[in-house]
């Protein structure tokens, strides 16, 4: 029985990567090629001569088909044509014919009058026929090499089902996509943000396109993961969405499982293969871990082809794209263009009660996409304004996720709080949910509550350890779009719906017991009822103006009574049942003294009074009482020095404190700020101070406190707020990393002398900032190279940097300062081990080095000197063996007075010198003098750049003209006008 021709191209699910090109490189290697034979046999009257060729020609037509088909099965993604199928059944036909004709002809011809009978002439005949057939189908082969595979191209464009297609939303953020999409710089893009915020309705909106459609060959959209999962799905399910889409023939292709790990290399080869070539988008939904796209078979293209993905982690986004777009809430006017298209009814709208309803739903939605779509999904059926209203008094219940148009989108926000998978950091989002709505966090306060409240480890101390751990959590918070930065750069914002997320999640946490009663304009207090085993309270941003006597809270840990300004006491045995009180902040209210009753919350660590500006005292027998108090702000307050009581407060590790001058800002006499208390802080870590004061004598304010802070052992942070600026004067990092800014070199001294870093030698890292109030940044290249750096800017006097500092420094830079003229023996003597330095804006400076008799600067390696006007020469007189032999990197700009770059017989010391540049020192004549290059015609061996730039007066670079540039690479010369003989470059 003969096989069946279909079943033979097609059978077999092993796939193979070759493709059209492979088929037609087989064909050329084939060496069975139908060939015109000599036609005697198929003309003779000969039956049995037919018959022979007749065999002969079936024989190689049946090599002719197995050549085909071992070529198909190489093949199998790719689907047989129909003419190469006919073609298989009529070989297979006349292959059957000639088979039953020989057997009744051999039959035949045993009769003895055969050969003369007419039978005989039409077995002729039909042989004759059959191999007019067999040639005819061995020249059609020829022509069947580019017919054998269906050659389909799918749709550029496929639409996806079950999204809407009549509403634009993040229209800004959709022409920012394509105008990259057009772009040769950037292959890969982002689109980041939190659930519900739009990110699959812009790549629905790129995916129907018609720019896109016009640009690209082929759109793939992969849908990477499904809703509630928190990994991808699988590399298999992926690359069988792939073969769907562009319509590679793989037996069971609608099955999932036909792809399995066994065969995935070859299926993702195949598709490799597939669009290697093709301008191609492919468009990556939801995806939820890094994705190894060579494992999907989509290749790294350079022909215009883009990649397009949407997340909401930063984690994924950051290592797979080039480009980020943050999609973030609809503006006001976005959201309201947006809720009129899903509407789709204009009609009612133009009822005006109707019209200011829905603007006020709209408004209630947040700007968030998702619950736009489903409410106004829910108002379009409303006809009137009767039901608009009871629609409105819905949400004026408003937080009840089980509602119409709320539950889908409270479960697939609720999944981005379950994905944290961390009990530490799902508890600190739910703690900001305490926050009142739609104001800033500030980022300490947040994190130093976290750690009072023990949510960043076992220990509850507010320590620098628990607050990095904080800082990470709260990083992670951002990156998955739970937390937004703020207005500044310490603030953070929880927008609206997350925060009733968060709310609706904290009911059903049994750690949780919320009351949060924030911005709703409250003059009196809920019920005191309602307070019992709460264990969190948040009354934030009200106007009340009394609270209860003494509720019975004996389980709260944090109360949040900020922004009430019109609350001015609190009562006397208020906190008296708050014995488990961690967190408590009276922030921005009128208050003017604290309760006795405080004093029963004994385990307060964190305690917020900044800027009760009625408040001026605080009492001692209170103070005394809080003996593990971590935390207090009273910046702004009516408290403007450091309160003598808080020498009370030994546990105490972060002080925010005002210094302010009443009375006659221009009086000279001394003010007396208490800081002599600070320095019996034995577990301060952080202090910050805010200034409220003349400059004029701020300076002795920092040197005060900088000599208190320099006796703590676990001091970390000063920082002090001026009224135009902040300035960071001690950060102190790990065990030995020390960054400072000071006004003068004397604070400095002072400090190290008087504290735990007086052996600078010890230290492993430094950064000495001292002036600089214009010039906080370094300003050396490659700054980052050297872990020990000093600044030295802006300071009246010499009054240098301590020369200790100097021995053990790398990196020094010296900047606007208008008093010294030349670097002095002590000060060389000391910067032995600077390898960058930089010297820039010095009006009085005449030479950088004098004449000295010591190795001068024998480490340096990079110079960079910069608008020193009166600078004559960079040397004076000789140099000792041993100085600047290290030296490569030479940069002079603006130096106008500067006549010689290398003063007579300096240059031997420089032949490591690899980079030279000379700008706008117009007095240059020549770069190397004649008389250095007499007997040495390569002055510079290892010079490999050199750059002359705006210098009016250059005549040539060396006057000897053979002279020798053997590594010389770069060379460049601008507006050098006078600039006319060029040595070694004939």
């Amino acid at each position: 029985m003969m096989p069946d021709p279909v079943a033979i191209v097609s059978a077999g699910v092993a796939l193979a990567s070759a493709a059209g090109t492979g088929v037609q490189a087989w064909y050329q290697r084939r060496q069975v090629l139908w060939d015109r034979r000599k036609e005697k046999g198929s003309l003779s009257g000969n039956v049995e001569e037919i018959i022979v060729d007749l065999n002969e020609a079936v024989r190689k037509l049946g090599c002719i088909r197995k050549d085909f088909e071992n070529e198909v099965q190489r093949n199998k993604m790719k689907a047989p044509s129909e003419t190469y199928s006919e073609w298989v059944r009529s070989v297979v036909e006349i292959d059957k014919q000639v088979a039953e004709k020989r057997v009744i002809y051999d039959e035949r011809r045993k009769e003895e009058a055969f050969f003369w009978s007419s039978s005989y002439e039409d077995f002729r005949k039909a042989f004759k026929k059959m191999y007019d057939k067999v040639k005819s189908l061995g020249e059609e082969s020829n022509q069947l090499v580019d017919k054998m595979f269906v050659h389909l191209s799918p749709k550029s464009v496929v639409n996806k089902e079950g999204l809407d297609n009549d509403f634009v939303a993040h229209e800004k953020q959709i022409k920012e996509i394509l105008d990259l999409l057009g772009s040769s710089k950037v292959k890969k893009i982002g689109i980041l943000g939190t659930a519900g915020i739009g990110k699959t309705t812009i790549m629905h909106n790129l995916n129907k396109h018609e720019q896109v459609a016009k640009t690209f060959e082929i759109v793939i959209w992969l849908e990477v993961s499904t809703e509630g999962s928190r990994k991808n799905m699988t590399k298999e399910h992926l690359l069988q969405a792939i073969v769907e889409r562009l319509e590679l023939n793989i037996r069971g292709s609608s099955k999932a499982d036909e792809i399995t790990s066994g065969n995935a290399h070859e299926v993702a080869e195949r598709i490799l293969m597939e669009l290697q070539g093709k301008k191609f988008l492919l468009l990556l939904d939801d995806v939820k871990e890094c994705l190894n796209l060579s494992t999907i078979g989509i290749p790294e293209s350079n022909n215009g082809s883009k990649i397009v993905l949407t997340t909401r982690l930063h984690r994924v986004c950051r290592p797979m794209v080039e480009r980020i777009i943050k999609v973030t809430y609809l503006s006001l006017d976005e959201a309201w263009k947006m809720f009129q298209d899903v509407l789709k009814s204009s009609e009612v709208l133009e009822d005006p009660e109707i019209r200011k309803i829905a603007w006020r739903v709209c408004n209630e939605c947040s700007g968030l996409p998702l619950l736009i779509q489903k409410v106004a999904s829910t108002f379009k059926f409303k006809d009137n304004r009767t039901a608009w209203r009871d629609g409105l008094n819905n949400w004026r219940k408003w937080p009840e996720k089980d509602r119409e148009g709320i539950k889908e989108v409270y479960n697939l926000l609720k999944f981005c709080y379950d994905d944290l998978d961390d009990e530490q950091r799902q508890k600190c989002f739910l703690y900001g949910a305490l926050y009142p709505e739609g104001h800033g966090i500030n980022a300490d306060y947040l994190l130093e509550c976290w750690a009072a409240e023990n949510l960043l480890g076992e220990d509850d101390s507010i320590t620098t350890e628990s607050l990095k751990c904080g800082h990470h959590v709260l990083s992670h918070l951002k990156y998955v779009s739970l937390l937004e930065n703020g207005e500044s750069e310490n603030q953070v914002t929880m927008h609206k719906f997350i925060r009733h997320l968060a709310l609706y999640i904290a009911e059903d946490v049994p750690d949780c017991k919320y009351m949060v009663e924030t911005s709703k304009g409250l003059r009196e207090p809920p019920k005191v009822e309602s307070w019992t085993e709460k264990n969190r309270i948040s009354f934030g941003d009200n106007k009340l103006k009394q609270l209860p006597a003494s509720p019975d809270c004996s389980k709260l840990s944090t109360l949040f009574l900020q922004k009430n300004l019109s609350l001015e006491k609190i009562p006397p045995t208020f906190f008296k049942n708050m014995t488990e009180l961690r967190v408590l902040d009276v922030s921005h209210t009128g208050i003017k003294g604290l309760p006795s009753s405080l004093s029963f919350s004994k385990g307060l660590k964190v305690l917020y009074l900044n800027n009760c500006t009625n408040l001026v005292e605080l009492p001692s027998h209170i103070v005394a009482a809080l003996t593990r108090l971590e935390a207090l702000d009273i910046v702004g307050s009516g408290v403007n020095a450091i309160p003598c009581q808080i020498e009370e407060l030994t546990e105490l590790r972060r002080l925010r404190v005002s210094f302010s001058k009443s009375g006659n800002e221009n009086a000279t006499q001394e003010v007396n700020f208490n800081h002599k208390i600070i320095s019996k802080l034995s577990r301060l870590e952080e202090l910050v101070i805010d200034v409220k004061s003349p400059e004029n004598w701020s300076n002795d304010v920092v040197e005060n406190i900088i000599n208190e802070v320099a006796t703590l052992q676990e001091f970390k942070s000063l920082k002090f707020y001026f009224s135009d600026k902040v300035v960071d004067v001690i950060e102190v990092f790990g065990s030995q990393n020390l960054r400072i800014h000071v006004p003068d070199a004397t604070i400095l001294l002072n400090f190290i002398t008087g504290s735990l870093w007086i052996n600078v030698r010890d230290i492993e890292n430094f950064e000495f900032y001292i002036g600089c109030k214009k010039s906080e940044h370094p300003q050396l290249p490659n700054f980052h190279e050297y872990v020990k750096y000093v600044k030295y800017c802006e300071i009246e006097g010499r009054n240098f940097p301590i020369l200790e500092v100097l021995a053990e420094a790398a990196a020094f830079e010296l900047v606007d300062n208008n008093n010294i003229k030349q670097l002095s023996d002590s000060e060389l003597t000391n910067m032995k081990g600077i390898q960058s330095c930089l010297i820039e804006g010095c009006d009085a400076i005449e030479t950088i080095v004098g004449t000295s008799n010591c190795v001068v600067l024998p480490s340096l390696e990079h110079l960079f000197i910069k608008n020193l006007p009166k600078l004559g020469s960079i040397l004076k007189g000789p140099l000792q063996p041993g100085s600047l032999t290290k030296l490569k990197t030479l940069v002079l700009t603006g130096c106008r007075t500067l006549v010689k770059v290398f003063p007579p017989g300096s240059i031997q010391y420089l032949c490591e010198i690899q980079c030279l540049e000379i700008e706008k020192c117009n007095e240059i004549e020549e770069v190397i003098a004649e008389s250095d290059a007499q007997g040495n015609l390569c002055v510079l061996p290892k010079l490999k750049k050199m750059v002359l730039q705006d210098m009016r007066k250059l005549r040539c670079i060396c006057a000897v003209e053979t002279l020798e540039w053997p590594s010389l690479a770069e060379l460049k010369i601008l507006n050098c006008p006078g600039l006319s003989i060029l040595p070694g470059f004939a």
